[in-house]
């Protein structure tokens, strides 16, 4: 059986390596924090030139969006229990996936 002073001892242990872990744990909230401040872009502009550098080209982005409406409006004329089908499955997939 332990004694009272080597559990006074091993509690007294255990209290600093808490509090060096406390302290860790700090260090890194704060350089994590730093770190995600400095990473993220602020405006528009800062996204618009990241996107360039990447090669992405926003005009064409919009323009494919335009396209798959006017591709989904034609299906949707020409087989409409397909498209049905399809909002229907594509319906169900993001009600999975969300929950």
């Amino acid at each position: 059986m332990a004694t009272k002073a080597e559990l006074e001892a091993e509690l007294e242990e255990l209290r600093k390596r808490n509090a060096e872990l406390e302290e860790r744990s700090r260090e890194r909230t704060a350089k994590g924090a730093e770190t995600q401040a400095s990473a993220a872009p602020k405006t528009e502009d800062d996204i618009r030139k990241l996107l360039e550098e990447h090669g992405i080209d926003l005009s064409k982005a919009k323009d494919v969006g335009k396209q798959a409406v006017e591709e989904f409006s034609r299906l949707q004329k020409d087989y409409p229990i397909t498209a049905l089908l399809i909002a229907f499955s594509l319906g169900y997939v993001v009600g999975r996936v969300q929950g």
